[in-house]
Parts: C-alpha cells; structure tokens; sequence
C-alpha cells in the first residue's frame, strides 16, 4: 500500500495533530487510528475513510481492529 496522503481523510489528518508530513505510511496511520480512536468523530466519517481504516485493518491488524480507550 502506498503512503497515504493525509488531507484526503479529515478524520485521520486531525489526528495527526503532531506530526508534519503530508503523507504517512500506512502501518504508522493504523496505529494511530488505534491509538487516537477516542478522538475520531465517528457520526462524520467519510465512506472513503471508513474503507481506508477497513482496509488497514485487514492489512496491518489482521482483521482485527483493538482501539484504545474508546468513547
């Protein structure tokens, strides 16, 4: 999978809040999906990001997505 380029996913560039990048490899974006899961508006996800975050999900978490402290 290609780096991702953050701006295309509202939800996965705020999360990205500390970092500076305009793209981020996509083991390092469904980590912070996991680890920041508490801070995605989920009422507004976007249907390409909802299959962007299934597909990290299959590739990086085995199918398995295990989100931290989740709202």
């Amino acid at each position: 999978m290609p780096k991702i380029t953050r701006r295309e996913y509202p939800q996965l560039d705020k999360l990205l809040w500390d970092i500076h990048a305009k793209t981020i490899d996509p083991k390092t974006a469904f980590g912070i999906y996991e680890q920041r899961w508490a801070f995605v508006a989920k009422n507004i996800l976007t249907a390409k990001e909802k299959t962007l975050i299934k597909k990290l999900t299959d590739q990086y978490g085995n199918g398995i997505f295990m989100p931290r402290n989740a709202a």
